[in-house]
C-alpha cells in the first residue's frame, strides 16, 4: 500500500511539473501576444475515422468558446479551429483535418498561399500550403505560419514545416506539403484564443 502511494505521489508530481512548464510557456506566449485571450482546456476525446481529424476539449459556450476560435499549445503552435460547441465541450477540426482553410505564410520569404486539409495527407498527418506564386522560393525545413489574412484568425501562430515542393497535375500551381508542428496524438491540454487583435 504504501508502495502504491508513493508511486501515485510520484505521478501526481510528474503531472505537476508537466503543468507548471506548460504553464510557463503559455506566459511566454502570453508576453509576446498580450492581445491574446486565452481559456485552458483538456483534450477528452480523438476522432478516428478516416473522413475527419478532430479533437473534442473540456470547455464550451459556458466558457466563452465559440465556433471559429483557434486553439493552440501552450506555445502557440495551431491545433485546430474550433467547429461544433456545447455547453461544456467543443470540437475542432485539426489542422490536417480536410475542412481546414486558412491564410499561410512563409517566414524566411513571406510567400502567402492557403492552409488546407487534404483527404491524402491527411492519413501520412500532413497538409498543404496551396495557390502559392511561381516566384515563391522554398525549401524543406520553412516554417509556415499564420498570415491573418482575412482577419478571421490571429496572425503568427506557428503552423509547421515545409516538408516538400510540387506542382498540382493541372500543371497551373504550386503547392507544399507542410507537416504540422503540434504532435495531435498526444496532446493533453490546449489553450483556446477567445480574443485577439486583428494585426496590421
Amino acid at each position: 500500500a504504501q508502495v502504491a502511494e508513493l508511486e501515485d505521489q510520484v505521478r501526481e508530481g510528474q503531472e505537476a511539473a508537466k503543468q507548471n512548464e506548460r504553464l510557463r510557456e503559455l506566459l511566454d506566449l502570453q508576453a509576446k501576444r498580450e492581445d491574446f485571450v486565452f481559456e485552458s482546456a483538456r483534450v477528452t476525446g480523438r476522432s478516428t475515422d478516416n473522413w475527419a481529424s478532430t479533437l473534442t476539449i473540456s470547455k464550451g459556450t459556458s466558457a466563452g468558446v465559440e465556433a471559429g476560435d483557434c486553439v493552440v499549445t501552450s506555445t502557440g503552435v495551431l491545433v485546430g479551429v474550433v467547429s461544433t460547441v456545447g455547453s461544456h465541450y467543443c470540437e475542432l477540426d485539426t489542422v490536417i483535418d480536410p475542412g481546414m482553410e486558412m491564410g499561410g505564410i512563409i517566414t524566411r520569404t513571406n510567400a502567402v498561399g492557403v492552409l488546407e486539409g487534404d483527404f491524402a495527407l491527411m492519413g501520412q498527418g500532413r497538409l498543404k500550403l496551396s495557390y502559392l506564386p511561381h516566384s515563391a522560393q522554398l525549401v524543406s525545413g520553412d516554417e509556415v505560419l499564420t498570415s491573418g489574412k482575412g482577419d478571421v484568425y490571429p496572425s503568427g501562430l506557428v503552423v509547421g514545416q515545409v516538408e516538400g515542393v510540387f506542382t498540382d497535375p493541372s500543371g497551373m500551381t504550386r503547392y507544399a506539403v507542410v507537416v504540422p508542428d503540434a504532435d495531435l496524438s498526444s496532446l493533453v491540454e490546449v489553450f483556446v484564443i477567445k480574443d485577439f487583435d486583428i494585426q496590421e
